[in-house]
C-alpha cells in the first residue's frame, strides 16, 4: 500500500452513450440535485434551528441530546428503508487504512479503485457548529463546493449506538508534493471564500477550515488541479438554505461571492484580528 501515492478521490467519470448519442457530463448542480435525491427519505419531518453565535449557540448538553434523537431518527429511516449498512457489509468495502484522527474509518477497494469512509459527522462539531439536524446533508455542501472530491452516499450504519454515515469516493493518486498556502487560498477565492474568522475561508452561508498545508488535505494532481479531500465545513445556516444558495447560479464565483467578498485590506485587517 505505500507506493508514495497518497489517497482522495477524483470524479472524472466520462461522458455516458444512450442510443448512440453522447450526452454531456452532469454539471456540479446536476450531480447535486442527484445527491438530494439518494437522502431525500431523511428529510421527512426534520425542524432546522436558525444558526447563531452567543446565546443563540448549542451548549454540550443540547448538542448531546440532538444527536443522541438524531441518531435514533437516521438509524430507525435507514433500516426501514433498506439503506442500513450492516457490519458485515462495511468488513467487505476493502482494506483498512490507518488514520490520523478519529473522525472516520477508511477502507481502500484495490479492485474497484474506491476509497470508502464510514464517518462520524458529529465528531469536530465545535469547529462546525454542526446542528445534529444538518449531518445527513454534509456530504451534498462538500460536493458542491468541491465536485472533483465527489461524495457518493452509500448508507447509515451504527457503532456502539453512534451514528456513521457511509461515503464512497474513486481513488486518486498524486505523487507531487502539496500545493502551497498561496495556491489553496487563490483558489478558494476563485469559489468566493475569502478569509474568514482565523483559519477559516467563507461567505455568508458557509465557512471551511482544516485546508492548509500543514493539515495535508489537499492533493495536487499531476495537471496541476486542487483536490480539497475532506475539508472541515462549517454551516451558517441550516443545510438546506446553504444548499439551495450553492444551486442558485451553478456554483459560480460571483454567486458565492455575493455580498461577502471584501476589499484586500479588510481581508488583511480581519485576519490579523484574529
Amino acid at each position: 500500500m505505500d507506493n508514495g501515492k497518497r489517497f482522495g478521490q477524483y470524479n472524472d467519470e466520462p461522458q455516458q452513450r444512450s442510443g448512440g448519442c453522447l450526452h454531456k457530463k452532469p454539471t456540479a448542480r446536476e450531480m447535486a440535485i442527484a445527491d438530494r435525491c439518494d437522502i431525500r427519505v431523511f428529510e421527512t419531518g426534520v425542524q432546522h434551528k436558525p444558526y447563531g453565535t452567543g446565546e443563540d449557540g448549542q451548549t454540550t448538553l443540547e448538542q448531546t441530546s440532538a444527536e443522541r434523537k438524531e441518531t435514533e431518527r437516521l438509524i430507525a429511516i435507514a433500516k426501514a428503508n433498506g439503506l442500513f449498512v450492516e457490519p458485515d457489509t462495511i468488513a467487505r468495502f476493502g482494506d483498512k487504512l490507518g488514520t490520523k484522527t478519529g473522525e472516520c474509518d477508511i477502507y481502500f477497494n484495490d479492485q474497484e479503485n474506491t476509497i470508502y469512509k464510514v464517518k462520524d459527522p458529529f465528531a469536530k462539531w465545535m469547529l462546525k457548529e454542526l446542528h445534529a439536524e444538518d449531518a445527513i446533508y454534509e456530504h451534498i455542501v462538500h460536493n458542491l463546493l468541491f465536485p472533483n472530491t465527489r461524495y457518493k452516499f452509500i448508507g447509515i450504519a451504527e457503532n456502539q449506538g453512534n451514528l456513521r454515515i457511509v461515503l464512497s469516493q474513486p481513488f486518486i493518486s498524486s505523487t507531487n508534493k502539496q500545493p502551497s498556502d498561496e495556491e489553496i487560498v487563490a483558489y478558494l477565492a476563485g469559489l468566493g471564500l475569502e478569509a474568514d474568522v482565523r483559519y477559516y475561508y467563507g461567505n455568508e452561508y458557509v465557512s471551511v477550515t482544516d485546508v492548509g498545508t500543514a493539515s495535508d488535505n489537499v492533493l495536487k494532481g499531476d495537471n496541476g488541479e486542487l483536490f480539497f479531500i475532506d475539508p472541515i465545513i462549517k454551516l451558517k445556516k441550516p443545510a438546506p438554505e446553504v444548499i439551495d444558495f450553492l444551486l442558485s447560479d451553478d456554483l459560480s464565483p460571483k454567486t458565492l461571492a455575493r455580498g461577502t467578498q471584501l476589499p484586500w485590506w479588510k481581508a488583511l485587517w480581519k485576519r490579523l484580528l484574529h
